[in-house]
């Protein structure tokens, strides 16, 4: 499953590109002249399409993108939904398992994965269920979150050359209950209802702090 970053303006479309392992999709834009903002994704033809709202860009066009490579590295890029979900001045937030290399017991947003052959709205709605027993619906993409590092995981079992690419969405949870982690077996080890002002005090991965200016409510909670 491949993604293609789709630059949509006023008049329809404008272009579409895969997009390179350890690109990230703004930097493709602005290698096509382009700037802007996610709107939207979807499942087309087993690919997974996400679409920017774009204008022209002001200022240089970036230098040519070379890809990366790194000796003997397993390359794996990795498409991933999660979700921003606030209710009463709470955040949903799941815990990463201690087994988990490198971030175990870090404070993150519910999601993960998109299975091949899934939309990205219906992973990040099973991947909420999962690591928080909470049925949510989707409202938007507000952000795309992109990294990409080299490194050894497993225990130095396995050498990666990984592009992490992270669909971040708000969405709203109709019936919120004390939240539980249902998947068993999983990269989860608790789940929580965070008040605002408190997930500042919690460890926390990085991408709870590079989308909180889109939850919602959070604007006197500075990360």
């Amino acid at each position: 499953m491949s993604v293609v970053v789709v630059a949509d303006g006023a008049g329809g479309e404008l272009g579409r590109w895969p997009l390179p392992h350890g690109r990230d999709p703004a930097d493709l834009l602005a290698a096509h002249g382009w700037a802007g903002e996610p709107t939207g994704s979807g499942l087309v033809d087993d690919d997974v399409e996400v679409h920017w709202r774009v204008a022209a860009l002001a200022g240089p066009v970036p230098p040519a993108f070379v890809a990366s490579g790194a000796p003997g590295a397993k390359v794996l890029q990795r498409l991933a939904a999660y979700a921003l979900v606030v209710d009463e001045g709470r955040l949903l937030m799941s815990q990463l398992a201690d087994w988990v290399g490198g971030a175990g017991g870090l404070w993150t947003l519910p999601g993960g994965g998109v299975d091949p052959g899934e939309s990205p709205v219906d992973g990040v709605v099973r991947e909420v269920h999962e690591e928080t027993g909470q049925e949510v619906v989707v409202d938007e993409l507000v952000q795309v979150q992109s990294r990409h590092w080299v490194g050894d995981v497993a225990a130095g079992e396995r050498h990666e050359d990984f592009h992490a690419v992270r669909l971040i969405h708000r969405a709203t949870c109709p019936r919120p209950t004390p939240a539980h982690v249902v998947e068993v077996d999983g990269s989860t080890g608790a789940a929580a209802w965070v008040p605002l002002a408190e997930v500042g005090d919690l460890p926390l991965a990085e991408m709870v702090r590079l989308a909180w200016p889109w939850v919602p409510g959070s604007d006197s909670y500075p990360l």
